[in-house]
């Protein structure tokens, strides 16, 4: 398989002390990985490094076998799909508008968009079930209507490597779910993908591989089952945790209250 991101040894972070160090990870074409741990512990400062919108002060990062440094933006674009942590000022946008903006980096030089790439951006908004989201403004959709659009502004990139900062944030469960899906079908169609989240659950569902950041350190990587185990999630979060296989073979995660330990 084709490594499609390649950190070595990275440390990365404003200020004096660094939030990340000396991080290693590799990520293949047909790879979905998802970074848990604690807040602050640096996940967000990962995939912003990788992205160029965070300094690093030591270490490595290649992606599709160049350094990063060696990237123009529109190449990168073209290579390389981001669905942010927070929302962007979209006002005055339809929601087809907004996702078609993900097809800029294949533009011609006026930059118009054809019929061609009002289809694909359509499909994708079909394909994530949100298709009735095309003329409404995006004034009036919540905060979830607008986290599916942003991940579909991504998918119309059409990347080699999707990154995804908490993509599941104000989403309700079923939208949480078919996200997931839609992004795990991709990957197992050859997509690589980068997933910051929090819930244990959709990790163990979704991910191919984890990778466990605390205090800017690898806890541990590799394979979802392989890291995904109790002991391990108590060290990442700091407090006892219960786990159950259900009926399907899926592994749940939950962790132990106090007051039901102390039978209240």
């Amino acid at each position: 398989m084709d490594t499609l991101l390649d950190i070595q040894g990275l440390s990365a972070g404003y200020g004096p002390a660094p939030v990340l160090r000396g991080v290693d990870c590799a990520v293949r074409a047909g790879e979905l990985w998802v970074v848990l741990g604690p807040n602050g512990t640096g996940k967000s400062t990962l995939l912003k490094s990788v992205l160029g919108a965070m300094p690093w002060t030591r270490g490595h990062i290649r992606l599709l076998g160049r350094e990063r440094a060696e990237w123009e933006a529109r190449a990168l674009a073209q290579n390389v799909a981001w669905v942010p942590q927070s929302f962007e000022p979209a006002e005055g946008f339809s929601g087809l508008e907004l996702v078609l903006m993900g097809r800029s980096p294949h533009l011609g030089l006026w930059g118009l968009t054809s019929a061609s790439d009002e289809a694909v951006a359509r499909a994708v908004l079909e394909e994530l079930g949100v298709a009735y989201l095309a003329e409404r403004s995006c004034e009036a959709m919540s905060g979830g209507e607008r986290r599916m659009l942003l991940l579909a502004r991504a998918l119309v990139q059409q990347p080699k490597l999707l990154l995804l900062d908490e993509p599941t944030a104000f989403l309700d469960v079923a939208h949480q779910v078919g996200a997931l899906e839609r992004v795990r079908a991709r990957v197992d169609k050859g997509l690589g993908a980068v997933a910051v989240l929090h819930d244990v659950n959709l990790a163990a569902a979704f991910a191919t591989h984890v990778l466990l950041l605390r205090d800017g350190h690898v806890l541990a990587q590799g394979p979802a089952p392989e890291v995904l185990q109790r002991e391990r999630l108590e060290a990442l979060y700091g407090v006892p945790m219960e786990m159950a296989s259900a009926p399907s073979g899926a592994r749940l995660f939950a962790p132990r209250a106090r007051w039901t330990a102390e039978g209240r």
